[in-house]
């Protein structure tokens, strides 16, 4: 990441590798338009039945100069990666929910994809996933991203990973972050610049997602899920750990609780792994 505080610079100043591809961002026109800009006749009020139909509004296309670029892997791997020479861990991580390796840097990071990996909520999440380059002024600001979450009933979140806030002390870095809040709010993409102790709440949270995401590639034979299945169509979606471990395999609920803790990873259970894990704790079944 770099600030040219003397001059502007042109965009696509970042050499593309073969494996990626440029993305631009357009401003998109209609993005916090007032609504008397839609009316016919801006002297009549705002009213339903005297709006433009959508087809007669402007929309952004190719001939709108760029707001930002984003860089990616064509492949939608990560964007960068560290086999060494850093001052703290890194390393790779084969995800379940994104289906490739994921490289991460810094325990941080990394609780945050186990965190991902178990979130009931999200599709995939993917370490280093872009590269953002736009201009404020005279200055041209570049940003790797740690974090993108895809989420089932959200917007995907673009996160900035911290582990406190002294690292947000410095006004270029704060510029930067605003304007990337900006440009990814207008492409419909939520910024996030997320705190360690956001992502792992305690002792007994940290312990879980280790524990959870080390099953999500357990083998779940067919006669497991069959009784998984009349489990929750005989007792309904709400059950307690113990007694859905118990019910998967009551020989040995042991290889029962691993099922239950693949299918956490696979969105067919749902579980709060905050707090201390027992026989008790509630969890519903989907």
């Amino acid at each position: 990441m770099r600030i040219n505080k003397k001059e502007a610079c042109p965009a696509g100043t970042h050499r593309l590798k073969p494996s990626q591809v440029r993305i631009p961002l357009s401003q998109q026109v209609l993005a916090g338009l007032d609504l008397n800009a839609r009316l016919h006749d801006p002297a009549f009020v705002a009213d339903r039945t005297r709006l433009m139909p959508v087809a007669q509004m402007p929309h952004g296309d190719e001939r709108l100069s760029a707001m930002a670029e984003m860089i990616k892997e064509n492949g939608g791997g990560s964007l960068r990666t560290f086999s060494g020479n850093r001052t703290h861990e890194n390393g790779w991580w084969p995800s379940f929910k994104r289906r490739r390796l994921q490289h991460w840097e810094g325990s941080t990071q990394r609780f945050a994809l186990l965190a991902a990996e178990c979130d009931y909520t999200v599709e995939w999440a993917q370490t280093e996933p872009c590269l953002l380059s736009f201009q404020l002024g005279d200055h041209w600001f570049e940003w790797y991203a740690d974090l993108w979450i895809s989420r089932f009933n959200g917007p995907d979140e673009i996160w900035e990973i911290k582990s406190d806030e002294r690292q947000l002390e410095k006004p270029g870095y704060r510029l930067k972050m605003a304007g990337a809040h900006e440009v990814l709010r207008r492409i419909g993409i939520r910024h996030r610049i997320v705190m360690a102790d956001e992502i792992i709440l305690n002792r007994f949270h940290r312990d879980n997602l280790e524990l959870f995401a080390s099953r999500r590639f357990v083998t779940i034979p067919p006669e497991h899920m069959r009784r998984f299945e009349a489990f929750a169509i005989g007792n309904g979606p709400e059950s307690t750990y113990g007694e859905l471990a118990n019910a998967i395999d009551r020989d040995c609920p042991a290889r029962g609780a691993a099922i239950l803790q693949g299918l956490v990873v696979r969105r067919r259970v749902e579980i709060d792994l905050t707090d201390m894990l027992g026989n008790r704790t509630p969890v519903r079944i989907h």
